[in-house]
């Protein structure tokens, strides 16, 4: 398989790496603000950082959570983030590294996720069944009645105007609108992970029994995709919501949305990768895609051109996380050693 790897990337280029740093420990999560110029990182020692994206200075380092960082979430605005972990509680800080305040999860053990709505001003967090939605500047939060098992992931509408979350059963809906009515979207089995499309018409969920599942908004029809190897828990749209990228797999999977979508077409497989992949992150302004492997590998890919990687860069370890520069001009990746990279896209 190594040799296969190599083959599909002779003759590629190999990015160019413009700063690394040391996370001290697993790399769990990654934001970067909409102006392109900071990284918020949460890592498995409970840490976080703060990171000039431009130059790989660190800013700040605290310890956010003494048993480890799930998730950071930058508001749209740049000026908070907010960070969740092994603690009852998520917590709310300045972009400058100071504690703002706490927002208990509502008596679990853990917060798992958190998520910014993407037109600012609410943050949603999920605690085991628990859902609570907080005003960046209210104490008292909107709390959702119990699920009936453990929120698996989280996603905003992209214009901030419904939550969705994944358990055991299917996808919940909150809208956040005048006179809209939550939806329950039906699945007997547990989903594990959660894309919304950007056009929102569409929302896809891997599943524990290696496939992935997608419903249709607007007429509430379903589709699975099946025959992965492992559970798809890495799901990827591009910024046109016409191909959803998804792994489960030692290949990524593309499936086209154009026309009449994907029933009955055959998908675009590429294949480079010599193990599992782990991570997918479509680029916010042109058609390339990043994939993150367990052989340490970062693969960029155009789907719409072909099914070769266009360029290669290696971590030290398995990849953990992967995102884009706002603008496309880099891509950041962290692995389970610790390192952060960020690496200069032409």
């Amino acid at each position: 398989m190594l040799g296969s790897m190599m083959d599909a990337l002779r003759g590629k280029t190999a990015l160019a790496q413009r700063w690394k740093c040391d996370a001290g420990d697993y790399v769990a999560a990654v934001s970067i603000s909409k102006d392109g110029r900071l990284v918020i990182a949460g890592a498995g020692n409970g840490s976080m950082l703060g990171i000039d994206l431009e130059t790989g200075h660190e800013c700040f380092r605290h310890l956010a959570h003494e048993g480890g960082v799930f998730g950071v979430s930058l508001s749209p605005d740049g000026a908070q983030f907010a960070t969740c972990g092994q603690e009852p509680n998520a917590k709310l800080w300045s972009v400058n590294g100071e504690l703002l305040r706490e927002l208990p999860g509502g008596g679990a053990q853990w917060v798992e996720h958190v998520c910014w709505a993407p037109s600012g001003g609410r943050i949603a967090t999920a605690a085991g069944r628990k859902v609570r939605v907080w005003n960046s500047s209210d104490e008292l939060p909107l709390e959702i009645e119990p699920l009936p098992s453990t929120v698996s992931d989280l996603a905003w509408r992209a214009d901030g105007t419904a939550l969705a979350a994944t358990c055991y059963g299917g996808v919940h809906i909150w809208p956040f609108v005048s006179g809209a009515k939550a939806r329950h979207l039906e699945w007997k089995g547990s989903l594990i992970s959660l894309a919304w499309s950007p056009d929102a018409k569409v929302i896809a969920c891997g599943s524990q029994d290696s496939s992935v599942h997608f419903w249709r908004l607007a007429s509430g029809n379903d589709s699975q995709m099946s025959g992965y190897l492992s559970k798809p828990k890495a799901l990827a749209w591009d910024s046109e919501s016409k191909l959803l990228a998804t792994a489960g797999d030692l290949h990524v999977t593309v499936w086209d949305f154009r026309g009449k979508g994907p029933e009955g077409t055959r998908p675009i497989h590429l294949e480079a990768h010599k193990k599992i992949c782990t991570r997918l992150a479509f680029s916010p302004r042109k058609g390339v895609l990043a994939s993150g492997s367990q052989d340490t590998s970062v693969l960029l890919w155009e789907p719409r051109r072909g099914t070769q990687p266009t360029r290669y860069t290696h971590l030290e370890d398995e990849v953990t996380a992967l995102a884009w520069h706002p603008e496309h001009r880099g891509l950041l990746g962290g692995d389970a050693r610790g390192n952060l990279c960020f690496w200069d896209v032409n």
